[in-house]
């Protein structure tokens, strides 16, 4: 049983919904609650991490790039990036931009190949993601307190399969 109201997290009573049902064959209130559920929780998400990291002069988006970039533990190339923080190539160019700007990484064409370019945290980057790592896993496992081990492995799962759904569509 669920200590929250669903619609506390959606908005919208079921009720609104009996027009669609009538007026469009394809509609599925279920999935339709289902993503307005999801993009309230993406949100909060969002404006959570906006804050968690609004002192060090970094977004959701960039301390995205950071962990990776410490995660990997050696340079990797922006394709490489692009593809971890399933994001556009421009997204990505963007946020190495900035960063780069910032003193938080290193950037080195390719020998190989000059289009290619691989990134790497810099000293200060690597500093920076160390200071806020402990912070940030706190405050994930606070967020996601009210889930089992279990429930937070199923969770992903379920959030491949709407995420692959939405691949199929063509993006």
């Amino acid at each position: 049983m669920s200590d929250t109201n669903d619609d506390d997290l959606v908005g919208w009573p079921e009720t609104h919904f009996s027009g669609h049902r009538k007026q469009y064959g394809d509609f599925d209130a279920a999935a339709f609650r289902a993503l307005l559920a999801l993009r309230t929780t993406a949100q909060r998400v969002e404006n959570a991490q906006g804050a968690w990291f609004l002192d060090a002069g970094l977004t959701p988006q960039k301390f995205g790039v950071l962990i990776v970039l410490q995660a990997e533990g050696e340079p990797i190339s922006l394709s490489d990036l692009r593809r971890y923080l399933g994001t556009t190539q421009a997204n990505v160019t963007g946020l190495v931009a900035g960063l780069e700007r910032d003193g938080y990484l290193d950037r080195k064409a390719s020998t190989e190949d000059r289009r290619v370019s691989y990134v790497s945290l810099s000293r200060s980057g690597k500093r920076l993601v160390q200071s806020l790592l402990p912070g940030y896993f706190g405050k994930n496992k606070s967020a996601m307190r009210a889930l089992t081990q279990a429930e937070k492995k199923t969770l992903v799962t379920l959030l491949g399969k709407v995420s692959r759904g939405f691949s199929a569509q063509g993006d």
